[in-house]
């Protein structure tokens, strides 16, 4: 079973490029959904946040996404707590439904993760896939989405990984910035690539 790590910046499209995979038979993991489910069933994740970041961020069984990325946003220290709490859990699941997919016979899996490179999880992949698009794009398609201006959405790019430091790990790139069929036509190409030649690094997309 070939393991493709999928990320890129947020706003890139990548879980568009997912759902791509997805549709050729790749079996996809969602590591913004494994979040939400860790938040929902995990008592013990949930008392660590609480004992951290405050019990109000804790209700109703379930973490205040919205509130807790407020108190993380503008204090690094206070994210790299987050990330001390949620990385090895998340791992954890990450590392157990690539099993699942093993014992499904999947041919690929294909793991959605914008922090893919910064929490290591790369090293669990055989190949990684960066999903990049001009930067107005970006910013206008966080902003429809999140509600953020112009000006919040940069500053949270801005304290993302560099697109280019990303695509330095990257077996191929995918612009996003066109039409949806062009991007199709990319994904098919990569997917025929990975799974019926060696993998080899790209050096242009």
């Amino acid at each position: 079973m070939l393991k493709v790590g999928l990320t890129g910046s947020f706003g890139s499209g990548k879980t568009t490029v997912a759902a791509m995979f997805k549709a050729r038979g790749a079996r996809v993991i969602d590591a913004d959904a494994l979040v939400h489910r860790m938040f929902r069933k995990d008592p013990a994740c949930r008392r660590a946040i609480a004992r951290v970041f405050g019990p109000e961020l804790v209700a109703g069984g379930d973490v205040d996404r919205v509130k807790l990325g407020k108190k993380v946003f503008h204090d690094p220290r206070a994210l790299k707590a987050l990330e001390a709490i949620v990385h090895p859990r998340l791992r954890r699941m990450i590392v157990e439904d690539i099993k699942s997919a093993g014992r499904r016979r999947a041919r690929m899996v294909v793991l959605d993760a914008a922090m893919l490179i910064e929490a290591g999880w790369h090293g669990l992949m055989d190949a990684v896939v960066v999903v990049r698009t001009r930067r107005d794009i970006q910013v206008r398609r966080v902003m429809a989405r999140t509600g953020l201006s112009n000006a919040d959405v940069l500053r949270r790019i801005r304290r993302q990984m560099p697109l280019g430091e990303k695509m330095k790990y990257a077996a191929h790139v995918i612009d996003n910035s066109g039409p949806a069929a062009a991007t199709e036509k990319h994904v098919e190409r990569i997917f025929r690539s990975l799974t019926q030649t060696p993998i080899q690094q790209e050096s242009s997309s």
